[in-house]
């Protein structure tokens, strides 16, 4: 693989999201709903919490951040659906901020339990665009001097072969 391809290949792996979804399973008798999320909000983006119901009729989930709106889903009997927050939940980074999910009966709490999460700010597009155009720069840079270091010693060899072959054989005749 060429240096600039390891390159771009380095920078495809920095710029993919590398959280994966957890799941919770909040169970009440035959009760059963599966709730993925990402463990990252990122701010200004929809986040969603998806479920996977099993005998749900009758049954709402509800999901809340402390000092936000709940949310909340009436369950199908079974199958799957989801809900989102907006991207404007929260405003700045924060860290192991409690999600508390609860299963809901009749307007009671039969299930519940708390996850963390994490809030990312994304970096501003613009900083994004310099950082991507640096790096381009920086690896012109090298590959330039990398070429003029090939060609440098392509004429060293030249200029030795043809001091050789002088009818001297390259001695200065003094």
């Amino acid at each position: 693989m060429s240096g600039a391809r390891a390159a771009a290949f380095l920078l495809a792996l920095l710029l993919l999201p590398s959280a994966a979804a957890e799941t919770v399973t909040l169970i009440d008798g035959d009760a059963s709903v599966a709730v993925s999320y990402d463990p990252v909000f990122r701010t200004g983006e929809a986040w969603f919490i998806d479920l996977v119901v099993e005998n749900g009729d009758g049954y709402m989930v509800e999901a809340a951040f402390s000092g936000a709106a709940p949310r909340s889903k009436a369950l199908p009997a079974n199958g799957e659906t989801s809900f989102s927050f907006p991207g404007a939940t929260f405003h700045g980074e924060a860290f192991n901020v409690p999600l508390e999910l609860r299963l809901l009966r009749d307007g009671s709490v039969v299930a519940n339990t708390t996850v963390e999460i994490d809030v990312s700010v994304p970096p501003a597009e613009d900083l994004l665009w310099l950082w991507g155009g640096m790096t381009v720069f920086w690896l012109g840079i090298a590959a330039y001097a990398g070429w003029l270091h090939r060609r440098q010693a392509e004429l060293r060899r030249q200029l030795e072969s043809h001091i050789a072959a002088a009818p001297d054989g390259g001695e200065d005749g003094e």
